[in-house]
């Protein structure tokens, strides 16, 4: 079974810190195994404390749905029906960009990446350069 090694999890979250520094940004990292298990979190110095459930939330949600979580945030339109969701955040889920899943080379799932602390299109940004391969 594939599985997210720490090593592999601190290296998401070094680039994850770094593209937070380099926008000016305080921000909070967790990162769950495919399970949903927690693997390895941080949080920025002077980063909101709300920041560290949101980055878990979101983390989560990209782990049960395996997919980033700016795309199942899909705005309403009248007339047609609403998604499964009718809030932002319930259960333990949460409907917004900052959180993407994690997989391994042959495409398994392995985990997932929540980002908080700034808006949701920033923190979507932040996922993605903290698990873009170097080089």
């Amino acid at each position: 079974m594939p599985e997210i090694t720490l090593d592999h999890a601190h290296h998401i979250l070094a680039r994850g810190r770094d593209a937070a520094k380099e926008a000016g940004m305080k921000a909070v990292f967790a990162i769950l195994d495919k399970g949903a298990n927690l693997v390895a979190f941080s949080r920025m110095d002077g980063a909101w404390l709300a920041s560290n459930e949101l980055a878990l939330a979101k983390a989560r949600t990209s782990v049960m749905f395996q997919a980033p979580t700016e795309t199942l945030n899909a705005p309403l339109q009248i007339g047609q029906p609403v998604a499964h969701f009718d809030h932002i955040h319930t259960g333990g889920l949460l409907l917004m960009g900052g959180g993407v899943p994690l997989f391994d080379a042959e495409g398994a799932l392995i985990g997932g990446l929540g980002v908080s602390g700034g808006s949701p299109e920033q923190d979507a940004a932040l996922a993605r350069s903290a698990i873009a391969k170097p080089g």
